[in-house]
């Protein structure tokens, strides 16, 4: 964020907070389960809450449940209070979803200038089936990697990196029509559906942290997170020595806190003011 200040990011945590109470219960009244994952997961577990630097929040489902919440969220969700923001379209090109709060504004740079819909959100991922076959499994990353460079062409986005440029510029041209199909179906049905193995491939995480077991996964574990008590993954430790290392409960030095990466450049709480500073309760 732009003037990121302590204040700003307690009230969006206030917010984000609120967001998460109702999508929790949302998927309990549809039977929709759930798992906090990445640094919302490190977070709950390292924290008890939201990791102190950071300013979002993320969940993932398995390829059943996230088509049963895609379904429920656009014939259900409360859109007088939130937006649906569903993947793979001209407005949202990535392949992942997002709720949004309406009356709030949390612009990023690579959104600049699209007409969209940038209301505070929670990030929804799908986890897919895999293989055990290592190369198999990279086959899958790699066109997860392409899909997205050519989302982020659409999207606009603008890097310094040669080499990033040349692989959005070649996503761009390659990835359509039949080709585009290929590399979803790569990702999305190719995997056996009984597999051991699931995959969450459109994050940033490197390969080596993409694919787990899915016995970790488990009966969702609930787990203090701020005021709300969340679903983590039954086996979280494994979860988090797979994505982060070993060492995931040891925080990072100052100067890897200071430089972490804030995803916003303008945040106006709007409607959602009085929460955000601590005068009012949801």
């Amino acid at each position: 964020m732009k003037n990121q200040t302590t204040t700003n990011l307690s009230g969006l945590h206030r917010v984000i907070s609120m967001m998460a109470k109702d999508l929790d219960e949302f998927c309990r009244e549809y039977s929709i389960q759930y798992y906090l994952m990445g640094g919302t997961a490190l977070g709950a577990m390292r924290h008890g809450g939201f990791i102190p630097w950071d300013d979002d929040f993320d969940i993932f489902m398995d390829r059943k449940n996230y088509l049963k919440f895609l379904q429920c969220a656009k014939q259900h969700l409360d859109t007088q209070k939130y937006y649906f923001q569903g993947e793979d379209t001209p407005e949202w090109p990535l392949f992942f979803t997002k709720i949004r709060l309406n009356g709030t504004i949390y612009r990023e740079e690579n959104n600049t200038g699209r007409q969209m819909h940038e209301g505070i959100y929670i990030d929804i991922m799908c986890l897919n089936s895999t293989f055990q076959t290592r190369s198999l499994r990279y086959l899958q990353f790699f066109s997860a990697r392409i899909l997205s460079a050519q989302a982020l062409a659409r999207r606009g986005y603008a890097t310094r990196s040669k080499k990033k440029k040349g692989a959005i510029i070649l996503a761009r041209w390659l990835c359509r029509g039949p080709i585009k199909w290929f590399f979803k179906w790569v990702i999305r049905d190719l995997g056996d559906r009984s597999s051991l193995l699931v995959g969450h491939f459109f994050g940033r995480a490197p390969f080596r942290a993409t694919s787990f077991e899915r016995v970790i996964l488990g009966k969702p574990r609930y787990v203090p997170f701020e005021n709300l008590n969340l679903p983590v993954p039954e086996q979280v430790e494994r979860y988090l020595t797979v994505r982060f290392g070993s060492e995931y409960m040891k925080l990072p030095s100052d100067e890897v806190r200071a430089s972490y990466p804030s995803h916003a450049l303008e945040v106006d709480f709007g409607d959602w003011k009085q929460l955000a500073i601590g005068t009012s309760d949801v």
